[in-house]
């Protein structure tokens, strides 16, 4: 196996001493186009599979991947079982079959670490990201392994955590909905759920164990309760496997104040100020079960804020932060390991596609 490897790809660590993610690169002299890539894969795809589990994601570079469908090829490659049924948060355009715009949130708006899906019953069970545009300016898609932050968490808070769980509330607008002005909006529920027949609605909700209101003027309001911690399917190991640092109403400014930290210039250190500020006057004009995202635990009690700042903390400690290339495509365990987005100020585009067994 390893002359065989070693003859198409060359494996190495993207950067020395770091487990997350594997660097997959053409070997010299091995041909680098996608449908020899894609080859490779399905030759070699339990070999694959394990070092997604022990790495927690895998990054292809320096292969000739050009454009969405070439990135579905060789994301079949890895899992033939793509799916196209999108009920996260993040609004998103298709690109092709089970190909999407990683997200159209604004460039300045970041994306706090979450497993892809984490409060469904059947979650994807990886993901695939694919660099169209090389952002030059930010736009980074980090990866965190949640399994490490499951073992970093203060055991007080975590065995809090273990013992309560969590309550996760949603507001969307719907296509007659009267639009304000919201930071944290979400799409719109005809967007999501793709259709504008209330009846379909309720029954992929029922589907996807999501408890459903419809509220005046067209909204729509979903509430689940989850577990804060996972088993991972295959190896056992616990893991980190919520949406807190998405949803909680403190999330976003926390997540900025680390960002500012990072990026060091007037439009982070600005967006930083605005966001706390916003925050703020949410919270105080906004009746709790109308935000467009909140979360509590499961009995409905809130969950302080300095548990939110705690989480935060250990996410960024061991965040893992690199570069896009064009045509890199990263394979990410989503039982496992968390991604996020860093603002940008600069073309970009990464899409992404995901394998599920629902």
């Amino acid at each position: 196996m390893e002359t065989q490897l070693a003859s198409i790809v060359k494996i190495s660590s993207l950067k020395s001493g770091q487990q997350l993610p594997l660097l997959i690169e053409p070997a010299e002299g091995a041909p680098n186009d996608a449908s020899t890539l894609k080859h490779w894969l399905e030759e070699n795809k339990a070999f694959i599979n394990q070092k997604i589990i022990e790495h927690g994601a895998i990054l292809f570079r320096g292969f000739d991947v050009n454009g969405p469908e070439q990135f579905e090829n060789v994301a079949q490659g890895v899992d033939p079982d793509l799916k196209n049924n999108y009920l996260g948060t993040s609004p998103r355009n298709a690109v092709s079959k089970y190909v999407f715009s990683a997200s159209e949130l604004p460039p300045y708006y970041p994306i706090m670490q979450h497993c892809e899906m984490s409060f469904l019953p059947n979650p994807p069970r990886k993901l695939f990201f694919y660099c169209h545009i090389e952002p030059t300016e930010g736009g980074e898609t980090p990866i965190v392994d949640f399994r490490k932050v499951y073992q970093d968490l203060d055991p007080m808070i975590r065995e809090e955590f273990e013992r309560k769980g969590i309550k996760n509330v949603r507001n969307y607008n719907g296509p007659s909905a009267k639009a304000k002005f919201d930071l944290w909006k979400l799409k719109r529920w005809d967007e999501m759920f793709l259709t504008t027949d209330k009846k379909v609605v309720e029954e992929s909700c029922k589907k996807n164990g999501l408890e459903f209101h419809w509220k005046d003027d067209d909204k729509l309001v979903l509430i689940n309760d989850q577990e804060a911690i996972a088993k991972h399917p295959v190896t056992g190991e616990k893991v980190w496997f919520n949406h807190l640092q998405v949803f909680h109403e403190a999330a976003a400014a926390i997540e900025y104040g680390y960002i500012a930290k990072r990026q060091k210039n007037l439009r982070a250190a600005s967006f930083n100020v605005f966001t706390s500020l916003m925050s703020s006057i949410k919270k105080l004009t906004t009746k709790e079960g109308d935000q467009a995202m909140n979360c509590t635990f499961r009995d409905g009690t809130p969950i302080p804020v300095s548990y939110v700042k705690h989480v935060e903390e250990v996410i960024w400690k061991n965040m893992v932060i690199f570069s896009w290339h064009k045509g890199d495509v990263l394979a990410v365990d989503n039982f496992s390991t968390s991604h996020g987005r860093l603002p940008y100020n600069c073309p970009r585009e990464i899409q992404v596609c995901w394998a599920a067994d629902n």
